[in-house]
């Protein structure tokens, strides 16, 4: 299967959106960010989490330094 968007797309302050994904299918899940090409290839271990950190990168932490990944 394919990716799938699994949370609202969020705006951050300096544009960028961001939302979560997941591969049902493959049990993987992760956060698209269009200001952050980086931050896919960070895996996420559940929905929640991967919905979490899309939140939290868009309102508090746009350079992803203190997003717990496990």
């Amino acid at each position: 299967m394919a990716f799938e968007r699994i949370s609202k797309i969020l705006e951050a302050p300096d544009g960028s959106f961001i939302y979560a994904q997941a591969d049902h299918a493959a049990n993987q899940f992760r956060v698209v960010c269009s200001g952050c090409p980086d931050l896919q290839t960070t895996p996420y271990n559940s929905g929640t989490g991967a919905i979490l950190a899309a939140s939290y990168h868009a309102e508090h932490d746009p350079n992803q330094k203190h997003v717990p990944t496990r």
